[in-house]
């Protein structure tokens, strides 16, 4: 359990510290100017395909291994605008969930 604690206090800190960055270092005016020469650039497009594909994947295994409806909501919003550390913090909480199911899953098709 303080495994547990230690990595979700860890999570939200730092999921907490990019919240304050975004809002108090005020990032809007070059964000837009940063984007625009992303898109420029072939690896900067493949690098926004590979985010948000990542994103996705990760989103549609939560949808379908989580099972409390508002916990799936909770990290379908903050995903894309926390990033992947959410998903990370969702994986350590929900491990011993994982696990079973995994386990139960091996144990089904062993017996086919």
């Amino acid at each position: 359990m303080g495994f547990r604690l230690l990595f979700a206090g860890l999570g939200v800190g730092l999921s907490l510290w990019l919240v304050g960055i975004l809002v108090f270092g005020n990032p809007y005016p070059e964000f837009s100017a940063q984007g625009a020469a992303m898109m420029d650039m072939v690896w900067g497009r493949i690098s926004l395909i590979d985010l948000y594909a990542g994103f996705f994947v990760g989103i549609a295994l939560v949808w379908f291994l989580e099972p409390k409806a508002w916990v799936r909501w909770l990290i379908t919003l903050a995903t894309p605008l926390l990033g992947n550390p959410v998903l990370a913090l969702w994986l350590v909480v929900r491990y011993r969930h994982l696990l079973t199911l995994s386990r139960h899953l091996l144990r089904e098709v062993s017996e086919r």
